[in-house]
């Protein structure tokens, strides 16, 4: 049986961003996936803040609890499902942990840790083997396992988001091991279980291999940015599509089970900016050729642009184009770029098969010579793309 084409978007409100659950507003969260669902996608990414809903070791907090549930009765009212994501999620430089996750007296560079809303002056202790961290993971997966397995508006559960940009794995077997813990319970109670790696697991190596992960987990999902794609010296969308084949070429097995997040900036004065247009235009592009690379799932990285009262506030202080990611503007105006992802998710497609490249890949060896074994096989890729027709009629898209 083949299955769909998967079409989603990341939300947070307008006003909060990541912040949603520490002033959550069931009117503005009613309002915004209503208009998420005239918009034509069904589903919706929405980030569990670990600060929020595990202050303490005791446990959920009820409250959280509660307001997840409205989420969900909201969600499920629209006909929508929401894939929630727990655990370690980058916020830019950022990540958010309750107190107990942090060590004070040890700072990583480039990360900040963000508790209640307030920069914390050490570092994140090791999610990926820390005892604690591991005893709070597998409460905090068990307490939403109890609560909301196979509830109708789960669509499935992410356990991170790019999570090697602010603790990186010290050992590859570790997230491995990992994942086996933090998604068991869910897995157990039949839910499907995803996980979010950025691009740079693929282009920089940090500890993270999709091929250890992708037997635990029913899809990977990558997160690209612009400036990452540039590194390739590949037009778009053909850097989007590269990327896609070699993230399933690590796979292995179940590189069928690869999607892609795409983050497209508005204009600004920083290197993540990108002309509307023309991010249009690669969305467009993406979409009609996503078959030839095997893309089972596309999610736009943001619903809608975020309030300008965020800009001097962790992350977006050192990280505004966050900010500017949305299909559609502060005041709900529509940008060029929501055209082709509405499109796509009014559309009932069938998903490809999977288009791993190379065929075959010696994974080791890759890793041991990033980023020039990257840049090689990009231009191999392109070298071979020449030849072949590449645009399907719109038709088919």
């Amino acid at each position: 049986m083949t299955s769909a084409l998967s079409v989603s978007l990341d939300y947070q409100p307008a006003a909060t961003g990541p912040f949603l659950w520490q002033a959550f507003d069931t009117a503005a969260v009613t309002s915004d996936l209503a208009a998420i669902a005239r918009a034509g996608f069904r589903e919706v990414r929405v980030g569990l803040a670990w600060d929020s809903f595990m202050p303490d070791a005791r446990g959920v907090d009820p409250r959280r609890m509660g307001e997840f549930d409205t989420l969900l009765r909201v969600a499920g009212a629209h006909g929508m499902g929401i894939v929630p994501v727990l655990f370690i999620q980058a916020h830019g430089d950022c990540v958010f942990l309750p107190g107990r996750a942090v060590r004070r007296d040890a700072r990583r560079r480039g990360v900040r840790v963000l508790s209640d809303g307030m920069l914390e002056p050490g570092g994140p202790r090791d999610a990926w083997t820390d005892p604690l961290m591991l005893e709070l993971a597998d409460r905090w997966s068990r307490a939403m396992a109890a609560g909301f397995a196979n509830h109708p508006a789960v669509a499935a559960w992410d356990l991170g988001d790019d999570p090697a940009s602010v603790l990186r794995p010290r050992r590859i077997p570790d997230l491995a091991s990992w994942v086996a813990l933090a998604g068991a319970p869910l897995r157990e109670r039949g839910d499907r279980v995803r996980m979010t790696l950025g691009a740079d697991d693929l282009l920089c190596g940090r500890g993270v291999r999709l091929g250890s992960l992708s037997g635990q987990l029913d899809r990977i999902d990558i997160a690209v940015r612009p400036a990452q794609l540039r590194r390739l010296h590949l037009p778009e969308p053909e850097a989007l599509l590269f990327v896609a084949q070699l993230a399933q070429a690590l796979a292995g097995d179940q590189g069928r089970q690869v999607g892609l997040a795409v983050a497209m900036p508005s204009p600004g004065d920083d290197d993540e900016g990108a002309d509307e247009p023309a991010a249009a235009a690669a969305v467009d592009q993406l979409v009609e050729r996503r078959t030839e690379a095997g893309v089972c799932a596309l999610r736009a990285s943001s619903w809608c642009d975020l309030h300008p009262r965020l800009r001097d506030r962790a992350p977006f202080d050192r990280h505004d184009w966050l900010r500017r990611c949305g299909l559609a503007r502060l005041d709900g105006a529509e940008k060029p770029v929501l055209g082709p992802w509405s499109r796509v998710a009014r559309a009932d497609v069938a998903a490809p098969p999977p288009a791993p490249w190379p065929p075959h890949l010696d994974v080791e060896a890759f890793y041991a010579n990033v980023p020039d074994s990257v840049l090689d096989l990009a231009a191999a890729w392109h070298r071979e793309q020449e030849d072949r027709p590449a645009i399907l009629p719109r038709s088919e898209a």
